[in-house]
């Protein structure tokens, strides 16, 4: 093809594109239209949030120091001789709108991160409307600023009772309008902290509601609050339960060692009903139910602040057994939840409590009591420490949470869904046909397998031989 070709060819092709370009943006805008018009108001409103910040980014980010001059262009002069004003490079920002507010990806350019972006992140909230701003790498060159429009914590909204199989424990939704559960599986247990009237005891009644539809679930219930617990706050949702303890310790001590023997005995029962001993590898069955310890105010069987004599030696005994129920239930389907307004080393045993992997921690006076709860972590993360829940007014249901899946040892706060209570004892009342009693009956046994062919049944627990005392004579 001649030059000349060429030359009648490039308006052609330059029509072509523009027609392709013009034909491009007619579609983007139509699809944003019909979206825009499909839309809830809320989401409008996100949409047009988002195109505000998109629009307005260009000159933001120099005056926040998130955009760098080309050092290239620096001192190169025109064809007059004149010096050109350097290039100003700003990082490209996309921006989405999502129901908590806006989602924005930052392509980094150099001297401008992840680094630079997480200084500047309180004035990109003010800039932003936002009520708090998180910055996160989500790629190679690419951050992730999330911020939060208003306070989602604010808004009450129902407790989510699951409808499937999955084992996890719903709570509510985090300041991301995600909903937060945790996962049963291989849990070594939960403890949860707080001061009283802020929403532990309910938490915990709905976790128990949750499960109760399910014959492969068996409840322990360790009430604290009351001596006789008919007329606790677990009175009703107790016919449920295999056993309901009061606030006696002599009774929490032999349900206790119910627990402990049901422990022990399990890995034979497990090995007798499907070959192996690892309970999760196929999952709770009636037969071997997952088994759910609730106690509430634990601190009344295991604080021995103040006692002598035997009375010290029983709740030294409690301590004993609840250790091994927290140290070995984990692969045996017996999983505690302990509940007690502070989750301090008088009212727990660090050895309970530092091997129970979630945390969960309502207001609280003092961050001595949240970092019992939560670990030492908590004490560097100002913004979620339960110190600034104390307004039950409006922090009533709200709780900081960790060692849940997704948050890699940190912290997020979580309101807990509003709980109608008629709704959850209706469903335990229901589902009061499921209770069964899987407390081994006689000591635990194992089989010899030293012995002859026939096998020998050696028992785990021998009792001690009678004595009887002699009195010496005077």
């Amino acid at each position: 093809m001649s030059n000349a070709d060429s030359l009648r060819l490039a308006p052609l092709v330059v029509g072509l594109a523009l027609v392709a370009l013009a034909a491009w943006g007619a579609v983007a805008l139509f699809l944003t239209t019909y979206r825009y018009i499909r839309a809830t108001p809320l989401q409008r409103r996100r949409m047009r949030h988002a195109w505000k910040i998109a629009r307005r980014w260009r000159r933001l980010a120099p005056n926040l120091g998130l955009a760098r001059v080309d050092e290239n262009t620096k001192g190169v002069k025109d064809l007059n001789g004149k010096v050109k004003k350097p290039v100003t490079v700003v990082p490209r920002l996309k921006v989405f709108p999502e129901p908590w507010g806006i989602r924005a990806v930052l392509q980094t350019i150099p001297k401008v991160g992840i680094d630079e972006v997480d200084k500047a992140a309180g004035w990109l909230a003010d800039a932003w409307d936002c009520q708090t701003i998180e910055v996160k790498r989500l790629a190679a060159g690419l951050v992730e600023i999330t911020g939060i429009v208003g306070n989602p914590l604010d808004e009450h909204q129902p407790y989510v009772w699951p409808e499937t199989a999955d084992w996890v424990l719903p709570m509510g939704h985090n300041p991301w309008m995600r909903q937060v559960g945790i996962p049963l599986k291989q849990l070594s247990g939960i403890k949860v902290a707080g001061m009283p009237g802020y929403g532990k005891t309910m938490l915990m009644l709905a976790w128990m509601a949750s499960l109760a539809n399910r014959a492969s679930v068996q409840f322990a219930v360790f009430d604290g609050k009351t001596a006789d617990p008919r007329y606790g706050d677990w009175g009703e949702a107790g016919a449920r339960a295999m056993f309901v303890v009061g606030d006696n310790p002599e009774t929490a001590n032999q349900r206790l060692t119910d627990l402990v023997r049901l422990i022990k005995d399990r890995p034979a029962a497990l090995v007798e009903e499907r070959g192996t001993h690892k309970f999760w590898k196929q999952g709770p069955t009636e037969t071997n139910p997952l088994v759910l310890v609730l106690m509430d105010e634990c601190h009344n069987y295991i604080d021995a602040a103040g006692l002598k004599g035997k009375d010290k030696e029983l709740i030294e005994a409690n301590q004993r057994l609840m250790r091994t129920v927290a140290k070995e239930g984990r692969g045996l389907g017996v999983i505690p939840v302990v509940g007690t307004q502070k989750q301090t080393s008088d009212a727990i045993p660090t050895a309970v409590r530092d091997n129970l992997e979630v945390g969960v921690c309502f207001a609280t006076f003092t961050i001595d009591g949240a970092e019992a709860a939560l670990g030492n972590g908590i004490r560097k993360d100002e913004e979620n420490q339960p110190t600034t829940l104390i307004d039950k007014e409006r922090f009533a249901g709200v709780c900081v949470v960790t060692g849940v899946p997704g948050l890699s040892g940190r912290y997020d706060r979580v309101r807990v869904g509003d709980i109608d209570e008629a709704a959850m004892l209706q469903l335990v009342a229901a589902s009061i046909g499921y209770r069964a009693d899987v407390i081994p009956a006689a000591a635990p046994t194992v089989r010899d397998v030293s012995a002859d062919s026939a096998g020998t049944t050696v028992p785990l627990q021998k009792e001690a031989p009678k004595t009887t005392r002699r009195r010496k004579a005077s």
